[in-house]
């Protein structure tokens, strides 16, 4: 039945040329085009006149005759320059030099022929006009003068896009969103191939993994599409990215080049100085990256005059930047190395001016104390971290004949960086243990072949073979044990990842093109399979939590149970054991063992266009293309209870994904376009989403816990008084008045609580020890854990892929000094954005009668009721997080844009672009892969028709207003004395102004909610959720704050300035024919403080009857308080943060560029 249906709708896709739609004429992946119209003096138009097109840099040319209509057309060009002869016979020529034939454009050349009797033949050298009156699409082409010349930190040629409207940064990881939607649904090719990795849904490497994938050296330009597209083009509901990679020529040419930085040169970081005077830290107070090297060679040329060239590009890339972690219990007060104390009764205080005094902590000695602290100091202080990658990228081109050429490149890169995993400068309370090796892999061949079949009909196929393997060690086996505001060891729960994705990638694409009169008709198909395989067990560590605000109280426990002394009781009366932790999760994997999956995603689409020149001033542009995104269903569902199996039990393909485009272009006189469109888009399903529902579905992977003492768990620690027990059995003690309290935690933990240190599951990598006595830990299994407490991951039956309709209006200007300007209108309305809730919540346990005492910054009180869910549906299972296609979102954009392409050496590109985004509830890109969601206040708000409008606000990617400006001036002045036009030629300035408004920000509520636990009997609260955001998934630190206080994203955060400049001395050597360049590169030049992130708790919660809270005595409705941060807390909207992978404090690089 699916296949009949996929089967008919593909049909219908492949056949529709009627008022549909298409957005580009000729927009081609990696390819550009020449057409327009011959007429001869009478102004009639000249059928059969010959054209000849030449590629002037490789020779290769190609011939094509006009049709009835006057009308040619040469498509499936190579950008580059052209020159084009026009005419012949009986008629006089015109030849038409210097036509720049850039990606994803056709230019339009027209003529006039008079007799070759009476006329003589016309030289045509200017430049092609500016506007190309025959494109429909919102584009802009960045070329290669502005990816040589302009200064970029990152080196990746995406961050270029930034310079391009209706585009913003999503979020700090260096991922670009589109009319505002997430920037996981952009695609991104390279040379006619999908450059995308499907599990992620970024470009291959990703944002925050190496450094780049395709050097800036091997980029010639690239075309960034936000809408309007060509019906080619899809698997995008935000934008593409179309870039080719520099091929030969008949001429030899290339460079070498070095990019230098170090510490001398740049600025601290703001944030860091700031903290690092405060804390008298030394690590916050020096440059994170020693040294950094980007250094590499490109070189192309003839192997055969016009026939055969090659191009090949080795990049090299070396960072020095070590990462320090710190611990914020060493300060002026208290040190790590104190902590001894609580161990030898000796008379030195552990932490003046509170609780703990010179201690003894029952049955463990001092130098098991000692071996504790040295556990701890192992994993503070400065590591070593150095980044190698090495790229290597060969590319071949040949021209067969007169009317087929072939290419072929392959891109070799190895990225490797120790302690790279994770990439922060400094690390609060963590360890080093928890780090680990990042390796990253790529294998990319393309090969591309485009024929001209006839004078009026050419054929373009790519195809590309890849392989993307990303992978990250570990420095430890597990446990993980998390001592709160002191340190982290052993293993972090994302890791090792043997294969995170292992993704191999066949590509198959074939378009057709034809001139039938007035019509230039596209039709293709393109076949996309991946193979993903993965292998990472997320939580397979086991996470031990020693949560108590108090450091030495979370060391005292986690020494206890690393040493397996003072065992506690539990609520069965089972065998006591040591258990000393807040809480305990782990998860599973008894089928495969290390989170393996294994399965194909095959994309398959069709598309046909018509361009249709309706008049000599007006192209009308119609298509329709078709989308299927094919994956295997889950092998093993959930079939625990009927929530479960529902949402992980099917994938069902969306086979309906039609997507018709119409665009036009009217050029109604000389200099002026207006062009415009409609279409829909559709993205593309991460496969890491499917991933959650076929592996961790409570049947592969089962996560346990958390499991939680009923009783928090206080340190035995005394300073006097009897002391009774042993290592085996439950002691008691009475301390001195005064001193420390000690606590046995009679009853506190389940039966089935495992002991502390102690996984219930061998976690994968290396074989677990013990951080403090280097023994080896053996797990305790899993028979006694309850069902219960598994979480599952899935998708609702009905999850489809983002959907989005855009429309857009544009009129372009041609203005004096060479240059144009453009006024646009963008409008996008996207559905089916993905959210994920907890679908195992009883909706009908509801209590509305619990109240919240809110205190406001002026002190005034107030009362409000949230819903509070209290029962799951099905208690053999926990929280089943579910995805859903239902937010949508709205955005409007209005955008001014002055091109002035280099002329009198200088080149301007700047965009303004003011722009509002809302949406129900849409996340971060970085955020939303997997089933990471911004969780809604309400989880019962289901259905795409309602578009979660509960949380319909500002979006996360609602950046108000945004401009970029850019600018290259060279001097070439025309000074007669030889040795002062030496001085002063030669000289480079360049430069990007960045000026943006700030990103919205969503309140939150400082500390856990703990009031409502599983222990509340008197709410019978099963769920134990917090009861302020009402959804499981968003309960503990960080909820967000109820919309009685503050909706959604209902705060303006601080934008953005930045300036980056470039300053070059060029020096001929050697009859011109060779260039020596120096350079300095300077990024946010004026050291402009950007806070980039900022504290977002706004109010703080108290239990009943703590300090200004009634106590449920009183208030028998009331569950807490929430007022005014404490004078300790940092204040709301203060900044946590002044860098990230796009902006920072000013950095320097030096640049040395030999180039022939």
């Amino acid at each position: 039945m699916v296949s009949r249906r996929l089967l008919s709708l593909a049909a219908v896709s492949l056949v529709c040329t009627g008022p549909m739609a298409l957005s580009a004429f000729a927009q081609s992946a990696a390819l550009g085009g020449i057409a327009g119209i011959v007429r001869d003096s009478s102004g009639a138009v000249v059928s059969g006149a010959s054209v000849q097109i030449k590629n002037t840099q490789t020779g290769a040319a190609r011939t094509v005759t006009t049709n009835s209509e006057g009308h040619y057309e040469a498509t499936f060009l190579q950008p580059g320059m052209y020159e084009v002869i026009l005419g012949g016979g009986s008629f006089a020529t015109v030849d038409q030099k210097n036509v720049a034939v850039t990606v994803g454009d056709t230019r339009t050349v027209d003529a006039t022929l008079g007799l070759s009797s009476v006329s003589t033949d016309v030289i045509v050298t200017s430049e092609a006009p500016l506007i190309d009156t025959e494109k429909v699409e919102g584009s802009q082409v960045v070329g290669q003068q502005l990816i040589s010349n302009l200064p970029i930190a990152s080196r990746r040629f995406e961050s270029f896009v930034l310079l391009t409207p209706n585009v913003v940064p999503d979020g700090n990881t260096g991922l670009i969103g589109y009319r505002g939607i997430s920037g996981v649904y952009n695609q991104n090719l390279i040379d006619g191939a999908n450059n995308n990795q499907q599990f992620f849904s970024e470009a291959r490497g990703r944002s925050i993994g190496s450094p780049y994938v395709f050097p800036v050296d091997a980029i010639s330009e690239f075309q960034s599409s936000a809408t309007g597209y060509s019906a080619e083009l899809g698997g995008a509901a935000g934008g593409i990215i179309n870039a080719i990679t520099k091929s030969g020529t008949n001429q030899f040419h290339g460079d070498a080049y070095e990019y230098y930085r170090t510490p001398g040169f740049n600025a601290l970081d703001p944030y860091n100085k700031y903290n690092g005077r405060l804390q008298n830290n030394p690590y916050l107070l020096s440059q994170p990256v020693k040294v950094q090297h980007q250094f590499g060679i490109s070189a192309g040329g003839p192997i055969i005059q016009d026939k055969l060239f090659f191009h090949f590009t080795y990049d090299g890339y070396r960072k020095v930047n070590p990462v320090s972690y710190l611990s914020t219990y060493n300060s002026t007060t208290t040190s790590v190395a104190n902590l001894a104390h609580l161990c030898d009764g000796g008379t030195v205080h552990v932490q003046d001016g509170t609780t703990i005094y010179p201690t003894t902590i029952p049955n463990v000695s001092a130098t098991q104390c000692a071996a504790g602290v040295t556990a701890v100091q192992s994993q503070l202080g400065s590591f070593g971290r150095s980044a190698k990658q090495d790229i290597y990228f060969p590319r071949l081109d040949y021209q067969l004949n007169s009317k087929t050429h072939l290419s072929a490149e392959f891109l070799f890169a190895n990225f490797h960086q120790p302690n790279g995993y994770n990439s922060s400068v400094t690390v609060s309370n963590g360890g080093v243990s928890q780090n680990g090796t990042a390796d990253f892999h790529e294998r990319i061949l393309i090969a591309n072949a485009e024929t001209q079949v006839s004078s009026r009909s050419t054929n373009v196929v790519h195809f590309q073979w890849a392989r993307d393997l990303e992978t990250d060690g570990t420095n430890s086996g597990g446990p993980s044990n998390s001592l709160t505001n002191l340190v982290a060891l052993g293993e972090t729960s994302a890791l090792p990842r043997g294969k995170f994705p292992d993704e191999h990638r066949w590509q198959a694409t074939d378009v057709y093109s034809t001139t039938l009169g007035h019509h230039t008709i596209k039709a293709g198909f393109d076949l996309n399979f991946v193979h993903e395989q993965i292998a990472n067990l997320f939580g397979g560590d086991g996470s031990f939590s020693y949560s108590n605000s108090n450091a030495e109280y979370n060391f005292t426990n986690f020494l206890q149970d690393a040493l397996a002394v003072n065992p506690t009781l539990t609520t069965a009366g089972g065998t006591p054991v040591s258990r000393h932790y807040n809480s305990f999760s782990q998860t599973v994997d008894q089928l495969t063992g290390v989170g393996a999956d294994d399965f194909w995603n095959q994309n398959i689409d069709g598309f046909v266009e018509d361009a249709w020149k309706a008049t000599p001033k007006l192209l009308v542009s119609v298509g329709v293309r078709y989308d299927v995104q094919l994956v295997p269903g889950p092998d093993l569902p959930n079939t625990a209870n009927p929530v479960a199996f529902n949402a992980t039990s099917q994938i069902n393909p969306d086979l309906k994904m039609i997507q018709p485009r119409i665009g036009f272009a009217w050029n109604p006189y000389p200099g002026t376009v207006v062009r415009g469109g409609y279409g829909i888009f559709y993205g593309q399903i991460s496969n890491s989403s499917y991933y959650t529902l076929r592996r961790e579905n409570g049947v592969y992977q089962k996560q346990y816990g958390p499991i939680t003492p009923a009783v928090t768990p206080v340190p035995y620690v005394v300073t006097g008084g009897a002391v009774t027990g042993s290592g085996t059995t439950p002691g008691t003690c009475a301390p001195t008045a005064g001193s420390n309290v000690c606590y046995t935690n009679p009853g506190s933990f389940v039966s089935y609580a495992p002991q502390g240190g102690v996984p219930i599951f061998t976690p994968p990598g290396p074989a677990p020890t013990n951080p403090v006595t280097g023994g080896a830990i053996t797990s305790t299994g899993l028979a006694a854990v309850p069902s219960g407490t598994i979480t599952i991951r899935g998708l609702d039956p009905s999850f489809q892929n983002p959907q989005s309709h855009s429309a857009d209006l544009a009129v372009e200007q041609q203005l004096p000094l060479h240059s144009t300007l453009t006024v646009s209108y963008v409008g996008n309305r996207a559905l089916r954005l993905p959210v994920y809730v907890d679908t195992n919540v009883d909706p009908n346990s509801v209590i509305t009668t619990r109240t919240y005492q809110y205190t406001n910054a002026q002190g005034v009180t107030s009362n409000f009721a949230e819903p509070i869910y209290r029962n799951r549906l099905y208690t053999n299972t926990g929280a089943v997080a579910t995805g859903f296609s239902d937010v949508n979102s709205w955005y409007h954009s209005f955008v001014a844009s002055v091109r002035k392409p280099m002329s009198h050496g200088v080149e301007i590109l700047a965009n303004y672009t003011w722009a509002k985004a809302l949406d129900g509830g849409q996340t971060y890109g970085g955020n939303g892969t997997f089933n990471g969601t911004d969780a809604p206040l309400i989880p019962f708000a289901l259905g795409a028709h309602k578009g979660r409008s509960n949380e319909y606000s500002r979006s996360d990617l609602d950046i108000r207003g945004r401009f970029v400006g850019t600018i290259v001036a060279k001097s070439a002045l025309p000074i007669a004395n030889h040795y002062v036009a030496y001085a002063a030629n030669g000289w480079l300035l360049s430069g990007t102004l960045t000026a943006q408004t700030g990103e919205p920000i969503t309140a939150t509520v400082n500390g856990s909610i703990t009031y409502l636990t599983s222990s509340s009997t008197a709410l019978g609260n099963l769920t134990s959720d917090a009861g302020v955001t009402n959804a499981v998934f968003t309960s503990g630190p960080g909820a967000r704050v109820p919309d009685y206080i503050a909706s959604r994203n209902s705060f303006k955060g601080p934008g953005v300035h930045n300036v980056d400049a470039r300053v070059s001395r060029d020096f001929p050597l050697k009859s011109d024919r060779y260039h020596f360049e120096v350079a300095a590169e300077l990024f946010n030049v004026l050291n402009h403080r950007n806070i980039l992130s900022t504290n977002t708790a706004l109010v703080a919660y108290s239990a009943p009857g703590a300090s200004g809270c009634p106590t449920v005595a009183s208030n028998p409705n009331g569950v807490g308080c929430l007022g005014p941060l404490s004078a300790s807390t940092a204040a709301f909207a203060s900044p946590a943060s002044t860098s990230n992978i796009i902006y920072g404090a000013r950095q320097m690089q030096l640049v040395g560029k030999f180039t022939f």
